[in-house]
């Protein structure tokens, strides 16, 4: 017997919509709908035009549902984590979701730092330092600056969460993103309203988290009629968390998420002794995992980007080839912070690579033959500080498009290919469980 889910995937620079069709223990994804996530400037703020991205999600969903002539089981959202939105007690939003590279947050961490000691950061939120693209650090701000509306709000939504409510009008958190916000007690489960008080920061908007529950159902009339009274899942709210579900790997096994960013995690059952810059987040309850956050795709991308504004880029297949026939020998640490949003990213690289003496980058496939073997050194790095026995990695996400970067890990990693839409696969494997 066939059932039918929809599975609403958001990436910090697109957006999906996926039908999956189950029958028996087979799970058979289609993507329905593209759309790009768009910026704008607002009040000094570089902010998510989260109007622009619900009228493309609606047409989206649309789209689907005529694609899919069946009335689905099921809808659930995953999203990247960190941004949100506020909902005054009307249900409005207060503001738009703020851009977690806006760099209202710089200098946030250390300001935090000050305030409570790492021990203490680490038993409570599972790592002992605060990202500064993290809810908490962004809360921070607003409670130094934009205090009001922290007080005027009645709910604190992430992006996936938001959707769900527009799709239902339940005001609901996803235990995945709250566990990765960086306001979960990482021993409780639950938000660390303690650590708030202690910084400083109104939390009378944090409310119900949940995981894998049926939160509500379809009731806008904006949305296709077909999905009008569809339950609305709450499953794993974060991407990664989502593509971690649909692998499972064992606990001798990394797991590489590579999409915009690259998220290196693997199974934990204990929080003591974990690297520094390790982020313990929340599969679904009972399941942790201590992740390492990285560079992924995006620095590719921007220079995909700036290639093809002065029409030098020659598109992906003769790109590939062209890394493959490189021989430049550049190295350089993603990590730079230089990288974190510039205005010319090839440019950067080269004095990158030209500040430590190592192989400057001359043509577009030297370009991406020292962004592939700088990420991949990156996460090898990463993989041997948590333990340097591990070798075993499996890989999904659109990355998996990357032949060169692959080759690259291999040499690194005894290589494992997991599955290309791990994320879609994840958000419905946990659609699937809520409802049976």
């Amino acid at each position: 017997m066939e059932s039918h889910h929809i599975a609403i995937d958001l990436g910090a620079g697109s957006g999906r919509i996926i039908a999956g069709t189950r029958q028996g223990n087979e799970i058979r994804l289609t993507e329905t709908a593209r759309f790009t996530t768009e910026l704008e400037q607002r009040n000094g703020f570089t902010c998510w035009n989260y109007a622009g991205l619900l009228e493309k999600l609606i047409d989206g969903l649309r789209i689907t549902c005529d694609k899919l002539g069946k009335v689905p089981e099921s809808i659930s959202c995953d999203s990247w984590a960190q941004d949100f939105g506020l909902l005054d007690s009307g249900g409005a939003l207060l503001s738009l979701p703020v851009y977690y590279r806006d760099r209202r947050t710089a200098g946030i961490p250390q300001h935090i730092a000050a305030i409570v000691p790492e021990k203490e950061l680490r038993q409570r939120i599972g790592r002992s330092a605060v990202s500064d693209i993290s809810t908490l650090a962004q809360l921070k701000f607003m409670a130094e600056y934009r205090r009001e509306q922290l007080e005027q709000a009645a709910a604190l939504l992430h992006m996936a969460d938001l959707i769900h409510y527009e799709l239902c009008g339940r005001a609901v958190s996803n235990w995945a993103l709250a566990s990765a916000s960086q306001l979960m007690n990482v021993q409780t489960g639950s938000w660390d309203c303690g650590l708030l008080d202690k910084l400083d920061i109104p939390h009378g908007f944090l409310g119900k988290i949940a995981s894998g529950k049926l939160v509500g159902y379809v009731n806008d009339p904006r949305f296709s009629r077909k999905l009008q009274g569809v339950p609305v899942i709450s499953g794993i709210g974060h991407d990664t968390a989502a593509a971690f579900r649909a692998v499972d790997p064992g606990p001798e096994t990394f797991f590489l998420s590579l999409g915009t960013w690259a998220m290196l995690g693997i199974r934990v059952n204990s929080f003591e002794q974990l690297p520094d810059e390790a982020i313990v987040m929340g599969v679904y309850p009972g399941v942790w995992t201590a992740f390492y956050g990285l560079p992924g795709m995006w620095i590719q991308q921007q220079c995909v980007q700036e290639w093809e504004k002065a029409g030098t880029f020659p598109g992906y297949a003769a790109f590939d080839a062209a890394v493959e026939a490189s021989a430049c020998n550049g190295i350089f640490d993603p990590l730079s912070p230089e990288l974190f949003n510039p205005a010319d990213m090839p440019g950067i690289i080269r004095e990158l690579c030209a500040g430590n003496g190592s192989g400057v980058p001359v043509s577009i496939g030297d370009y991406g033959k020292v962004i592939n073997r700088s990420l991949a050194e990156c996460y090898g790095k990463a993989a041997a500080r948590h333990n340097r026995k591990i070798t075993n990695l499996t890989v999904t996400g659109g990355g998996l498009n990357n032949t060169p970067l692959l080759r690259e890990l291999k040499t690194r990693f005894s290589l494992q290919i997991g599955p290309g839409e791990g994320t879609a696969l994840g958000n419905i494997k946990a659609q699937i469980a809520a409802l049976s």
